[in-house]
């Protein structure tokens, strides 16, 4: 009776050891199995990178699905994600200082348009010619220190889309996730129990073969007919 016992033993030590880490991996059509949320046909497998522990999951709960699993991403994808905000921020920045370029020029053409329409009006001819290619000088010199800004904000926004495809192919590659607090404790559970009833069967079968035959045979035997 001690070996099931001692079986039993090693199969807590090895929940106990049990992290929670999950590891994502796809199976064929023919090997699919009920998802464990949905109950639907999946061919994605969740195991446990320490301890006996798998389960079917469609891809749908994978994803920003804190109450079932949190995704365990790498350094690459912190670093990218880290980038992503830095050019976000960036990209806000460009965009005020652009709005604020654009409104300080207007603002501008607008007064020296006013004063130089005064200036035309005691001025004539050839004066008024010259005072025309003057305001169109600095209309092209200003819109000049507008357009800096805005080819920056340019680049800054092709940067950021082509980060945020990056972060995204990186999302869509992972495949070590984090059970949930509950979701975790119930597998280790399911699993305790699970290896509790092996134990048991195991200990039933040995003390079965453990029996004397004749003692069997006297024990399973069928009632004789009585003599008459």
């Amino acid at each position: 009776m001690g070996l099931p016992h001692l079986a039993l033993k090693d199969s807590e030590k090895v929940l106990q050891k049990m992290i929670n880490e999950y590891i994502g991996r796809k199976v064929a059509l023919k090997d699919m199995q009920p998802c464990l949320i949905c109950g639907k046909p999946s061919t994605t497998v969740l195991y446990n990178s320490s301890g006996p522990d798998w389960f079917y999951t469609c891809d749908i709960h994978l994803k920003d699905n804190p109450q079932f699993v949190i995704p365990l991403y790498g350094k690459d994808y912190e670093d990218a994600l880290s980038k992503l905000r830095e050019l976000k921020s960036q990209l806000n920045n460009a965009k005020i200082s652009q709005s604020g370029s654009w409104d300080g020029w207007v603002s501008s053409i607008f007064v020296k348009n006013k004063s130089k329409g005064k200036g035309k009006e005691s001025e004539s001819g050839k004066t008024s010619d010259a005072t025309s290619a003057d305001i169109e000088s600095e209309t092209h010199e200003s819109s000049k220190d507008v357009a800096d800004p805005m080819d920056k904000v340019k680049k800054l926004q092709t940067s950021y889309e082509n980060q945020v495809d990056m972060v995204t192919d990186l999302q869509s590659k992972n495949k070590r996730y984090q059970l949930s607090k509950t979701t975790f404790e119930s597998r280790v559970l399911k699993k305790k129990n699970e290896q509790i009833v092996a134990a048991k069967r195991k200990r039933e079968q040995e003390a079965y073969t453990r029996t004397d035959p004749e003692e069997l045979m006297h024990k399973f035997s069928f009632p004789t007919v009585p003599k008459s």
